[in-house]
C-alpha cells in the first residue's frame, strides 16, 4: 500500500522553471501543475528564488488551486562529491538564505565564465548568453547553445565530450559544505532534503554515510519518490529513511514537458514512510 499524502492533496516538491535550467515560467510552471492535479508545489530552481513571486501572484490572479511552497535546490559539496539539497518551506527574505544564494550565484557565474573560456580554447567558438545577463547560467545553457551552433550533435553529447565531469571543458567549484547549507536553511525557518540520492552514482555503504551524516548536520529529510525510479529504488530509499529517521520527500525534478517526466506523476510513498510535509 502507499500513500501520495492524503485522499485529496498531491505534492511535487522538486521542479524548475526558467530560472535556472527549466524550459517554462513559473506561470507556465504552476499552470502545468495544475493541469496535472497537483495541490501543492515546491518550485526549487538551482541556487535560486527568483521565481517564487512570480509564481505566487500568478496562482493569487488566477485563483489556482494551488500552495506554493518556497524552495531552492543548493548545489554543495560532500566528501568531494558534488551533492544537492532541496529546501523546502523557508522564508527567502532571511538573511542566511539571501548570503547563502548570492554566494552560491556568484560560484555559478565564475564557473559559467570559465567554462566558455574552456571551450574557446578548444576550438569551440560557442556563443551561450552572457553570465551576468542570465537569472541563473547552468551548463545547460552552454550545452544548448553548442548544440544550436553545431558544435555538437546533442544535449548529451556536449556532457559526455565536454561539459561532464572530467571532461576538457569541465571546471570543478568549491560549492557551499552540506552542513552550512543546512544551517543556512534551518535559520530560515525551512527543512532540507537530499536530493534524488541514486544520481551520484554511489554505492549503498556510501549512500547510507551520506544520509548518516547528513541527518547529523540537521538535514530532515530524503526524496523517496522520484518520478522517473524503479520500485527497487524507491523501496530502498523508504528502508534507508526508516532506518536513519529521515522524512520522506517527493519530487518529480520537473525541466520541460516530456513523457517519462511530468509534475506529478508517479510520486506516491511506501506507507511507513514519514513525509516531509507533516513537519511543517
Amino acid at each position: 500500500m502507499q500513500q501520495a499524502s492524503d485522499v485529496t492533496s498531491r505534492y511535487d516538491l522538486h521542479c524548475h522553471s526558467y530560472y535556472s535550467d527549466g524550459a517554462l515560467s513559473p506561470a507556465e510552471l504552476v499552470q502545468r501543475a495544475c493541469e496535472q492535479g497537483v495541490t501543492h508545489l515546491a518550485l526549487t530552481d538551482h541556487d535560486s528564488v527568483g521565481g517564487v513571486t512570480e509564481a505566487q501572484e500568478f496562482i493569487k490572479q488566477h485563483q489556482l488551486p494551488l500552495q506554493l511552497i518556497v524552495g531552492s535546490e543548493i548545489t554543495c559539496s560532500w566528501e568531494g562529491f558534488e551533492i544537492h539539497l532541496v529546501a523546502l518551506n523557508f522564508d527567502a527574505d532571511a538573511p542566511s538564505m539571501q548570503q547563502l544564494l548570492e554566494q552560491q550565484q556568484q560560484c555559478r557565474r565564475d564557473r559559467y565564465q570559465a567554462m566558455v573560456a574552456k571551450l574557446h580554447k578548444a576550438g569551440i567558438e560557442v556563443q551561450p548568453p552572457m553570465a551576468q545577463a542570465m537569472t541563473m547560467p547552468t551548463r545547460k545553457h552552454l550545452a544548448d547553445a553548442m548544440v544550436e551552433g553545431g558544435w555538437v550533435s546533442s544535449f548529451e553529447a556536449a556532457f559526455r565530450r565536454y561539459l561532464g565531469k572530467g571532461q576538457q571543458a569541465y571546471v570543478a567549484t568549491q560549492w557551499v559544505t552540506l552542513a552550512d547549507a543546512v544551517a543556512a536553511v534551518t535559520a530560515a525557518g525551512g527543512v532540507t532534503v537530499i536530493a534524488h540520492p541514486h544520481a551520484y552514482q554511489l554505492s549503498n555503504k556510501w549512500l547510507r554515510r551520506l544520509l548518516t551524516e547528513a541527518k547529523q548536520v540537521g538535514v530532515t529529510g530524503v526524496e523517496v519518490a522520484i518520478g522517473t525510479q524503479s520500485p527497487g529504488q524507491r523501496e530502498a530509499l523508504a528502508t534507508f529513511a526508516e532506518e536513519i529517521g529521515l522524512a520522506a520527500s517527493v519530487g518529480s525534478d520537473f525541466h520541460y514537458p516530456a513523457r517519462w517526466r511530468e509534475l506529478g506523476k508517479n510520486l506516491c510513498l511506501p506507507e511507513r514512510c514519514v513525509p516531509i510535509w507533516t513537519l511543517w
